[in-house]
């Protein structure tokens, strides 16, 4: 907290009657995820960034997402073929995607000037991690009504272990936890002063943890709610996986393990891939398919939703439908994972066997191994493949078709 008693920029007459506007951060490297962009990542049915935004797109009159720097055209790309552009296409003041800076607090301010041009004004601005698809609508609600009446706010979380604070390798001070909790997002603003309090924070060099701090250093006291647990942030790619919200109980009958089967077949053709997990094999034919043909990952999505009762694969990616269409069958095998995993299943291990009689697969599988493990995020150990021929019989033995075997071990 600032101890100023004065502050350059007046704190606004309250309580604030404006409409409401989102700005959405998503312009970082993903370092610690591993460099691929976290917010883009599958997620639940969609990807990260998509959840992240989807609870504020019923309150807020315009949006605008942040994006790294040089990668507008690829996120207008993406928010074109995303099953979000219907709703988004109806706020009323628009939705916008505008690079980023070096810092996050230079895409802030670059955010904040693009809601400026949206037509926000007299309005509050709620300012939200595209890396926390956990957020609720509640919490957006409830921080927009304590933002009409302070002027700004931020839900906060208790810390859960002892906090302390070190001088090189000694432990300086052992502040006490009751007066120590963790900042969430969105956090809100009247719209006015915050964009004046990071103009002039940048024209200063004045730097901050987050926009809340900056409010504190240039406009006023920063009201608090209490946040929600599940709100957190994606930092590295294992936060991306399992809930985390409480486990709900489950009967003491419930199985902790299950198995599921899984099969395909496919023709093969002429001017297509022949793909196996994603990796493509030297061949002068592929799978035909409506998707991408994928004969091992159609046969490991069944046997993984079987597992869980999920139904199958033409449940929920039938095909005839237009973004099915040539889709990238890894990519729906993360979605399949994350269906899991948003019901506490982990996979175990696998074992698959794909039957061509040309060409040999033996010095593909270690890649197809590792192409599985990392799609699913499972080691590669756990992950067996076999090749095999039938020998001239039927049409796989023909050389006419490839036919895909899985079984799937998933455990609670």
């Amino acid at each position: 907290m600032s101890t100023s008693l004065s502050k350059p920029i007046p704190a606004p007459s309250l309580p604030l009657d404006g409409r409401v506007f989102a700005l959405i951060t998503a312009a970082g490297s993903s370092t610690r995820f591993g460099g691929q962009k976290k917010e883009l990542e599958q997620f639940e049915g969609c990807t990260v960034l998509e959840r992240a935004i989807e609870p504020f797109i019923e309150t807020c009159s315009g949006i605008v997402v942040t994006c790294p720097p040089g990668a507008r055209a690829e996120f207008e790309a993406f928010f074109a073929q995303s099953a979000l552009s219907p709703v988004i296409a109806r706020l009323e003041r628009g939705f916008a995607i505008v690079e980023g800076g070096s810092t996050r607090q230079d895409s802030v301010l670059f955010g904040l000037r693009a809601l400026k041009e949206l037509g926000c004004d007299r309005d509050i601005v709620l300012i939200h991690d595209g890396a926390r698809p956990w957020i609720s609508a509640d919490l957006v609600r409830t921080t927009i009504e304590q933002t009409r009446m302070h002027g700004a706010c931020l839900p906060l979380a208790p810390l859960v272990e002892t906090p302390k604070i070190v001088k090189g390798q000694v432990v300086h001070t052992h502040p006490s936890r009751a007066h120590v909790m963790t900042a969430q997002t969105p956090q809100a603003f009247s719209f006015p002063e915050i964009l004046a309090a990071h103009e002039l924070a940048a024209r200063e060099g004045y730097v901050a943890t987050d926009d809340a701090m900056i409010w504190d250093h240039y406009v006023g006291p920063v009201f608090w709610i209490e946040g929600e647990r599940q709100n957190r942030k994606i930092t590295y790619r294992e936060d991306l996986f399992g809930s985390p919200a409480m486990p709900e109980a489950k009967p003491a009958a419930a199985p902790t393990t299950r198995t599921g089967i899984g099969y395909d077949i496919h023709p093969l053709i002429a001017d297509r891939p022949l793909l196996l997990a994603g990796v493509q094999i030297e061949s002068d034919r592929g799978e035909a398919g409506y998707s991408d043909g994928d004969v091992l990952w159609h046969a490991l999505i069944d046997a993984l939703l079987g597992a869980a009762a999920l139904g199958d694969i033409g449940t929920h990616f039938p095909p005839g439908k237009p973004e099915w269409k040539n889709a990238d069958s890894t990519a729906l095998a993360r979605k399949v994972a994350a269906m899991l995993h948003r019901q506490d299943w982990h996979i175990v291990n696998i074992d698959c066997t794909v039957i061509l009689e040309k060409p040999r697969l033996g010095p593909y599988r270690e890649q197809i191994c590792s192409a599985i493990a990392r799609a699913l995020n499972i080691p590669q150990g756990s992950v067996s493949f076999k090749a095999k021929t039938k020998e001239g019989f039927d049409a796989v033995g023909r050389g006419e078709a490839i036919e895909a075997h899985a079984i799937v071990l998933i455990a609670r």
